[in-house]
C-alpha cells in the first residue's frame, strides 16, 4: 500500500536531492573550483538578505493573520445548527480554486489604477495575494476537524456549564491542536518557497528577484549557472527540513489512538 507513496518520492524527492547536489559541486560563477562550498557562498549574493526580509514579513504578518482568521471563522462555522452551512462551505472553497495567476490578474486590475508601488507596498499585495487564496481552503479543512470532535464531550462540556467561548477556546482548540500545528507548519513552509505570486508580477514590472526562488531561477536560467541555483535551493530546503521534524516530532497528527 505505501508502494506509490514509496515511488513518489524516490522519483519527485531523493532523486532531484541527489542530482541537485551532484550539481552543486560542478564549477559556478560564485565558486570556479567548484565544490559543496557553493552552498554557503551563494548566501553572500546581495540579493538574498532583501529576499530573506521579504520572507520574514510573510511569516511575521500573514502567517498569524491566516491562522487567526482561519480559527475564528472555523470556530464560528461550528459554534452552532447554522441554515446554509454547506453552501458557505463551498463559499470559502472558491477562493482556493483560483490559480495564482488568476489571483494576480484580478489583484493587478484592481489595484494598480490606484496605488502608487514601492518596494514597502508590492510586499503587501503579494502578501494579500496569498491569504485569499489560501485561507478558505484551510477554513474548510478547520470546520472538518472541529467536526471531528466527539458529541458526547461537548455535551459534557455544556453540562459542566461551559458556555460556547469557554467550549471553543478550552476544549475545542486543544483537541484539534494537532490540525493547528499541521496548519502552521505549512503555512511557513509555503512562506519559506513562495515564488508563483512575485514571478507572475515580475512581468508586470513590480518585482524583481523578490524571494529566494527567485534568486535561484535567476542563477539557473537566467545566467545559467545551475550549480548555484542548486545550491540555494539546499538552502532552501534545510529550513522546511526542519520543520518537518518539528511536525513529526512535536505533534501527534500521524500518530493513531484515540484523543
Amino acid at each position: 500500500m505505501i508502494f506509490p507513496y514509496l515511488a513518489f518520492m524516490v522519483f519527485c524527492g531523493i532523486i532531484p536531492l541527489l542530482s541537485s547536489l551532484r550539481e552543486v559541486a560542478n564549477p559556478s560563477w560564485l565558486n570556479l573550483h567548484g565544490g559543496f562550498s557553493t552552498i554557503y557562498k551563494v548566501l553572500k549574493d546581495f540579493r538574498v538578505i532583501p529576499a530573506l526580509s521579504h520572507t520574514y514579513f510573510l511569516l511575521l504578518i500573514f502567517l498569524p493573520l491566516t491562522i487567526l482568521t482561519v480559527l475564528v471563522i472555523s470556530l464560528l462555522l461550528d459554534a452552532g445548527p447554522m441554515r446554509g452551512n454547506t453552501f458557505m462551505r463551498l463559499i470559502f472553497m472558491l477562493p482556493g480554486l483560483v490559480t495564482s495567476g488568476i489571483a494576480v490578474f484580478i489583484w493587478t486590475t484592481l489595484l494598480t489604477p490606484h496605488v502608487m508601488w514601492s518596494a514597502g507596498s508590492i510586499r503587501w499585495l503579494i502578501g494579500a495575494i496569498a491569504f485569499t487564496s489560501g485561507v478558505g481552503s484551510w477554513i474548510v479543512i478547520q470546520y472538518g476537524s472541529l467536526r471531528s470532535i466527539s458529541p458526547e464531550v461537548l455535551e459534557a462540556a455544556r453540562v459542566d456549564g461551559c458556555n460556547r467561548f469557554q467550549l471553543a477556546i478550552r476544549i475545542k482548540l486543544p483537541m484539534v491542536s494537532r490540525y493547528i500545528g499541521y496548519m502552521s507548519i505549512f503555512l511557513a513552509a509555503g512562506a519559506l518557497q513562495i515564488f508563483a505570486e512575485p514571478m507572475l508580477l515580475t512581468s508586470t514590472g513590480f518585482t524583481t528577484d523578490w524571494s529566494l526562488n527567485q534568486v535561484a531561477y535567476s542563477y539557473a536560467f537566467k545566467t545559467g549557472d545551475f550549480a548555484a541555483g542548486s545550491a540555494l535551493a539546499i538552502d532552501m530546503l534545510v529550513p522546511n527540513i526542519i520543520l518537518g521534524i518539528i511536525f513529526i516530532l512535536r505533534t501527534d497528527f500521524l500518530k493513531r489512538g484515540d484523543r
